[in-house]
């Protein structure tokens, strides 16, 4: 039987996906518009745009007040997914072929900042007397996650990224999204600074806890569970918090092996035996929980709507297996 926060959140996707389909789209030129509704209308987990909804009407605000920020903030993320299954050259991402496998790459940029450009303009119908405000954090964030994909990038070239620089790359690529979603509800709802500090607080841990699952999950997981592409990461040389760790075990010579081994290795029973014998996965594993204890912390003071339904939240995204 499913649970109160599972069908909570199915009731929030599928108001989301409904908004999503019911967003007038051109249907020229084809070759632009095609691959943007593919990418719009593909099952997600839809965590943004849930968190807007649960902050916003936890506060009282009602949800079709609501659903121009968070079909906003989804697109946003969807653009973000388009551009990065490009450079990361993925083949699979919500368990279909990613945009530039199923057209070509010039047809995945474009369509992507279209996306991008697509995201703001829903934003703007949001009725608020902070869209300003909220217009002005949507583009602060638009380029942290920028910032953040270029030090993920920069990051395959070198050997010597320490923890808390990853933890200041995956802040910018993933918990500024978070925390943009969770401030925006907050807005919308009018609330005080001390309460959008929170929130902000909360998704920021949120965000990191939720990366560094995902790089075990790209370990312990398998395709077909998270519908995307696995592998590619460490092919990339990319530096996930699992590596990293693993790594500041190592003197030079083995770090270099090491991560020759990634490289070179597609076999994931293989990879997921050497991370599991650097005791990498289980340090991983308590700071996720370590991140998601300090998370709570931020929202002992919001009303218990808000708080209960973000806590039941954090727990499912913590079972998450995909």
């Amino acid at each position: 039987m499913p649970n109160q926060i599972t069908l909570l959140i199915k009731k929030y996707q599928d108001i989301i996906n409904r908004g999503l389909e019911e967003i007038p789209i051109p249907g020229f030129p084809n070759s632009l518009y095609e691959p943007l509704v593919y990418s719009l209308h593909t099952q997600g987990k839809r965590i943004r745009p849930i968190l807007t909804l649960m902050v916003g009407e936890g506060f009282g605000v009602p949800i079709e007040k609501l659903l121009p920020a968070a079909l906003a903030l989804e697109t946003l993320h969807t653009y973000t997914l388009v551009h990065d299954d490009i450079m990361d050259n993925d083949d699979l991402r919500r368990g279909r072929p990613t945009v530039h496998k199923k057209w070509d790459v010039n047809t995945a940029i474009l369509s992507g900042d279209a996306i991008n450009t697509l995201a703001f303009r829903l934003l703007m119908d949001t009725d608020s007397p902070n869209l300003q405000r909220m217009g002005k954090l949507f583009t602060e964030g638009m380029l942290e996650i920028c910032e953040g994909q270029a030090l993920d990038m920069e990051f395959e070239h070198r050997i010597d990224v320490t923890v808390e620089e990853y933890m200041t790359m995956v802040t910018k690529k993933t918990a500024v999204l978070l925390a943009l979603s969770c401030k925006i509800g907050g807005l919308i709802a009018d609330c005080d600074e001390n309460t959008l500090m929170a929130l902000e607080n909360f998704a920021i841990k949120t965000g990191q806890a939720f990366q560094i699952q995902d790089d075990l999950l790209e370990i312990l997981s398998d395709e077909e569970a998270m519908g995307k592409s696995l592998g590619s990461d460490f092919a990339a040389g990319k530096k996930t918090y699992p590596m990293l760790l693993a790594l500041s075990g190592m003197n030079k010579k083995e770090q270099k092996e090491f991560l020759t081994f990634l490289k070179n290795n597609s076999n994931i029973i293989k990879i997921r035996e050497r991370f599991l014998k650097s005791g990498s996965i289980d340090k991983a594993g308590r700071t996720v929980n370590e991140l998601i204890t300090e998370s709570k912390e931020n929202l002992k003071g919001c009303p218990s709507q808000v708080r209960d339904s973000l806590l039941a939240l954090l727990e499912f995204l913590q079972k998450r297996k995909s």
